[in-house]
């Protein structure tokens, strides 16, 4: 039976009893469930820490459909907001661990009935729970207030308080023993004093005066501070004693307040229904507040004539945005948002089209917001407030030409995604973190059944807001018959009126043809850029210190754009033909600026190379640049209008709508050629018609492609332009004949011995075939061979017949060609890219390394007259480029390129050379007669201010016995007129001690193919790997082969800047320098060692040089050389050994003092 005032029975007690006459008797109690109530758990429920017996409150009911669908009940007061790690059996006998915390139990209605019973006496049950935590706070205060007030109880309190510190320290007394044994013995606790000595405990703890009266000795002193110290312990120990307790009682104190928490927590709890009832009702209030129209904000943008009454209300659901609405008619920045609102309305009153393009029909509403945006106004707080005023939502209402702006003062609807929701929206709501569907069996059911209802109330008011609006202003004008009523809200009004656009949901939506993103399109179409192509170029983004260094230099700035513009172009959108320069492709635009060198205005052109523009690398905000050869206008006119790729719109529309006034105004040009080009294939008969436009489209694409952007040739009265044939051999081949002739092509390939790759028309209307190399033709140094042939074939009276031939890389596309036919490989072709410019560029770099012997060996030998004056000439005319406009003296480098260098992350080539930092002491050395050696001198010396310092520097490098050194060095720095010299060298790391530069060359390669590869001219390298130019230049090992490293060290002296006594030496050693050395200098153990007999006082600092040598003999004779030519005449190079006195070296190392010797004058 069902107590219709009580609620839902939840429980039944069923009890049974045998009789006589083997009847059973029923007896059946019947309980209403209610928020409020006590309920005990009649069995463990280990999963949520509920131990059986546990009486909890049922802290709310959740209801379904008007039946309670979930129970909630708050954890034991003993429990509440802790967090334990509970063990939970598994069917297998094993136990899963989980933490949980006592915030809430929630149970679905049947699994609650089947665990708990109602619990009447739950009162009596609480009573005696907060009674037995009352009793323990009352045992701790009487036992606290007994022990301080019994000093018997206190006195065993200490006892036990010494006697767990002597336990505690007796381990470490055990532990510490033997180390004590020899030495002063550990103090220990404090020994109680004796009863001879009672009277030293009132002398500590009495004045100063008492206890000299009394007499004071040593011994009484030291008794006297042991009391102390024992006296110190026993308060200590009463203190924590008593802070102990007194804390525990205060832990216990607190127990009870989740016991008075829960009082409340029941008191609401029984209030839930009437709260909830409340609620709704204030809900229902604030959407009669809609109704009505309070708050609610109407503006009129528009007025014109109304919509026909049969056009029915629509209902848009994808919220649009304002700017992006906008960009479409009017060029708009970075900094457009809610204060610049009135442009649009603007716009709205001006263009009809943009209201067709914003509504979908003349009756309609739907919701916009200012910008989607992030718009940084360089302040915090300002950056929240006018962000959140540009996010608002609005509504905009059409009837017919009249436009109206609608406010809500709703909060949901301020921030709405859309005016309806989706099929995805809904969904949602019922999903968990992990994306699983919440069922109705879950227990968070209910939450999510409350936010569908919040969710589902914020979509209902919108509707309620526009049945207000119909109501009160008539706003969507007469669009149904009868007078208004609240059927306006009604399903049925609705499906005979309304019209619902879900233009935001997938799931209704029918698949479309498929369109590249907006990226995808940007960059297949620049893919084209080639020499010859038109790029239409936005200067003020393109233009930046990468692209344009000649106009633009980094300010070092993090704010701002990061650079300044010294010279602009005067137009900001200019179509520019681009070149090659290299392997990059650029484009000239005139500049003027202000000119800091010249102190006046300077006009000229400026290259930018686009090859260099890298996105992220500087600030910009609009497209930089697009190629055209390839664009068709219906293309620029679909993502302009697209309102998917409108989200980006600051960096393509404003550019989008340039490029497609300069491709309509090309097309206009080009008007009377194309009608003339349509009458031909009318007149011909040539394809169908249909395709007429499709193939006039591509035969001018690839001509003013090939023709550097040129426009199509016109008719002179009747008089074909002399292009005239080639144009209509294209729009032939493109009508079909040259998919006709695509296997008589292949065939003629394959004959050729090649593997046919693309076939393609020209803009000159040749065919032309890309076929793939023989195996012996590819060049596979360094990296994979990456060109193709290139074919011009041509038909014949009786076959084809070849035309022309050059290496190209296949290209991924080219607008000049039209494809007709492609075979697979073709792709994989097409991906391959090489590092060379060229096949012959490649050919040129490899072939310049392997005369590398012939021009090594002129510098083994006395040069002839003719060599030498040839090579002083060249020598001389670079250092005299390099000195041109030079605020120091440089000097040319020797360097013969052996071999190519690949460095694979930066995809560049460099020469792997031989030579010398040193080469006028070469020409000096190698000079036929004394006539050209003094002709070397006065060349070298001329150029410097200082002349003797300059001969000093000439006189040095003539000693250098071998000057060879390895270098790479920038393919373009090797020039025809200055080769062997270059202006600069990098030269290889790796050199050790060793005079080997096979040695060297291995230390190098093997660091540099970690990131690259190396390849090396024939000759120049021997069967197992090892450089072969040692025996060529003459060097070997010498016999007494023991390398060293001569350190230089100059003390600083703490008085003065210059040494102390003996603060100058030079220390050789040997062994290779360790890792921590080198990098640690100063702190290494190595300067620690030999700075170790030097004492710390004599100076506050040290200088240190490296130098190597071959072996100790070649070292001390440096040594000497050096100390003459860097100190002077008068110094000289002492060994230590001869100076007692002086800071001696450590075992193993030699070292000579730089002393002054004034007798050496």
């Amino acid at each position: 039976m069902n107590d219709s005032t009580a609620g839902t029975p939840s429980t039944a007690l069923t009890t049974s009893s045998a009789r006589d006459d083997a009847t059973v008797d029923r007896v059946a109690r019947f309980q209403s469930l209610q928020s409020g109530q006590y309920w005990r758990a009649a069995v463990a429920v280990i999963e949520q820490g509920i131990e059986q017996g546990t009486v909890l409150l049922i802290q709310s009911i959740r209801w379904v459909d008007d039946k309670p669908h979930t129970v909630i009940l708050r954890p034991h007061p003993s429990k509440i907001g802790r967090e334990v790690k509970l063990a939970i059996p598994q069917d297998d006998g094993s136990s899963r661990t989980k933490w949980f915390r006592y915030d809430e139990h929630r149970f679905l209605l049947d699994d609650f009935l089947n665990r708990f019973e109602y619990e009447p006496d739950h009162q009596p049950i609480r009573n005696s729970e907060v009674r037995a935590v009352q009793n323990r706070v009352n045992a701790l205060q009487a036992e606290l207030i007994e022990t301080q007030s019994n000093p018997a109880l206190l006195a065993s309190v200490v006892d036990a308080g010494l006697r767990a510190q002597a336990e505690q320290a007796a381990p470490q007394d055990a532990s510490a023993a033997d180390a004590e044994s020899t030495s002063t013995p550990r103090p220990s606790l404090p020994a109680a004093p004796a009863a001879a000595d009672s009277g030293i405990v009132s002398l500590t703890t009495g004045t100063v005066a008492n206890a000299i009266g009394s007499g004071i000795t040593a011994e009484r002193i030291a008794a006297m501070k042991a009391a102390a110290s024992r006296e110190h312990q026993i308060a200590t120990i009463k203190a924590n004693w008593i802070q102990s307790k007194t804390k525990a009682i205060a832990d216990t104190i607190t127990e009870l307040t989740p016991y008075y928490e829960e009082q409340a927590a029941a008191a609401l709890a029984q209030t839930e229904d009437v709260r909830t009832y409340v609620a709704k009702l204030l809900q229902g209030i604030e959407s009669l507040d809609l109704y009505v129209g309070k708050g609610v904000t109407v503006d009129t943008i528009r007025e014109g004539t109304p919509a026909a009454p049969d056009v029915p209300l629509t209902f848009v659901q994808k919220k649009l945005v304002m700017d992006e609405e906008l960009a479409v008619w009017t060029d708009i920045d970075e900094w457009f948002d809610f204060q610049h609102e009135d442009k649009f309305f603007e716009a709205l009153r001006a263009h009809d089209g943009l209201i067709d393009q914003i509504f979908p029909t003349e009756r309609c509403v739907l919701v916009m917001a200012t910008t989607r945006r992030f718009i940084d106004y360089g302040d915090a707080r300002t950056n929240v407030a006018r962000n959140e005023e540009n996010a608002k939502v609005f509504l905009l209402v059409r009837n017919g030409m009249n436009i109206h702006r609608v406010l809500s003062p709703v909060e949901s609807h301020l921030g709405a995604n859309r005016l309806f929701p989706t099929q995805s929206d809904q969904d949602a709501v019922f999903r968990g973190l992990d994306g699983s569907q919440i069922k109705f069996e879950d227990v968070a059911f209910t939450d999510k059944l409350a936010k569908h209802e919040l969710f589902a109330l914020h979509y209902k008011r919108f509707l309620l807001l526009a049945c207000g609006l119909d109501h009160r202003l008539k706003l969507f004008g007469h669009f149904y018959e009868g007078a208004p009523s609240l059927d306006f809200v009604s399903l049925a009004f609705q499906e005979q009126h309304c019209r619902f656009l879900h233009d935001d949901d997938a799931s209704t939506q029918l698949p479309g043809g498929e369109r590249q993103s907006l990226t995808d399109w940007i960059e297949e179409k620049n893919a084209y850029l080639r020499s010859g192509s038109r790029v239409l170029c936005n200067w003020r983004e393109v233009m930046n210190p990468d692209t344009a260094p000649g106009a633009c230099k980094s300010n070092g700035s993090t704010s701002g754009r990061g650079f300044d513009a010294r010279y602009t172009p005067q137009d900001r959108l200019t179509v520019a033909i681009a070149y090659r320069d290299g392997k990059s492709i650029c484009v000239d635009v005139e500049v003027s600026g202000y000119s800091y060198s010249s102190h006046g205005d300077r006009t000229f052109n400026c290259k930018v190379n686009l090859s260099k523009f890298r996105p992220g690398a500087w600030d910009y905000v609009d497209l930089p640049f697009l190629c055209l050869d390839a664009v068709d206008p219906m293309d620029l006119r679909w993502y302009i209008h697209h309102r998917g790729s409108r989200s980006n719109h600051l960096a393509y529309i404003r550019f989008f709508k340039q490029a497609l006034k300069h491709v309509e105004r090309e097309r206009d040009e080009d008007r009377d050629t194309r009608n003339q080009l349509m009458q031909a294939l009318v007149d011909g008969n040539v394809a169908d018609p249909a395709d007429h436009d499709a193939i006039i489209d591509q035969t001018v694409l690839a001509w003013r492609a090939a023709n550097r952007g040129k426009p199509l040739p016109r008719f002179d009265g009747d008089h074909a332009p002399a292009a005239w044939t080639a144009l209509l051999d294209q729009m032939y081949m493109l009508a079909g004949e040259g998919k006709r002739r695509v296997a008589e092509i292949e065939s003629f390939v394959l004959a050729l011995g090649y593997r046919p790759l693309r076939l393609v028309l020209s803009g000159a209307a040749k065919c032309i075939v890309y076929a793939a190399p023989r195996a012996d033709e590819c060049d596979d140094r360094l990296e994979r061979h990456a060109w193709v042939h290139r074919i011009t074939v041509e038909r014949g009276k009786t076959k084809y017949v070849e035309k022309s031939r050059r290496w190209v890389a296949l290209p991924k596309h080219a607008a000049s060609e039209t494809t007709l036919h492609e075979w697979n490989e073709a792709s994989e072709w097409a991906t391959r890219t090489s590092v060379f410019a060229s096949f012959e560029h490649k050919a040129e770099l490899f072939a310049a390394t392997e005369s590398f012997g012939a021009e090594l060996a002129q510098f083994t030998q006395p040069l002839t007259e003719l060599a030498h004056e040839d090579l002083f000439e060249r020598w001389k005319r670079l250092r005299a480029a390099m000195l041109d406009g030079a605020s120091s003296v440089q000097n040319p480098v020797l360097a013969i390129p052996f071999g190519i260098v690949y460095n694979e992350r930066a995809r560049a080539v460099r020469f792997l050379c031989i030579g010398t930092a040193l080469p006028h002491a070469f020409l000096h050395r190698l000079a036929p007669n004394d006539a050209a050696q003094q002709s070397v001198h006065s060349a070298f010396v001329r150029p410097y201010a200082r002349k003797e310092r300059a001969a000093q520097e000439m006189q040095k490098a003539l000693q250098v016995d071998a000057p060879w050194a390895l270098f790479d060095v920038s393919i373009s720095a090797v020039k025809p007129d200055h080769e062997p010299f270059v202006d600069y060298a990098h030269e290889l790391d790796g050199q050790g001690n060793s005079p080997l530069l096979a040695d060297w060359f291995d230390n190098w390669r093997t660091r540099v193919e970690k990131s690259g590869s190396v390849w090396v001219a024939p000759g120049a390298i021997t069967a197992d790997g090892r450089l072969a130019l040692d025996p060529l230049l003459g060097i070997a090992l010498p016999a007494d082969y023991e390398p060293v490293r001569m350190l230089e060290i100059t003390l600083t002296s703490p008085s003065d800047q210059h040494p102390p006594p003996y603060g100058r030496w030079i220390d050789i050693c040997r062994g290779e320098e360790t890792v921590r050395d080198r990098w640690h200098m100063g702190d290494s153990p190595e300067m620690k060692q030999l700075l170790a007999s030097t004492p710390k006082a004599r100076y506050n600092g040290y200088s240190r040089r490296t130098h190597k040598a071959h072996s100790p003999r070649d070292a001390r004779e440096f040594i000497a050389r050096h100390v003459a030519a860097e100190y002077g005449a008068r110094f000289r190079a002492v060994p230590a050994t001869q100076i007692a006195e002086a800071p001696q070296p450590p075992e193993g190392i030699e070292r000579f003092f730089v002393l002054d010797d004034p007798a050496a004058n």
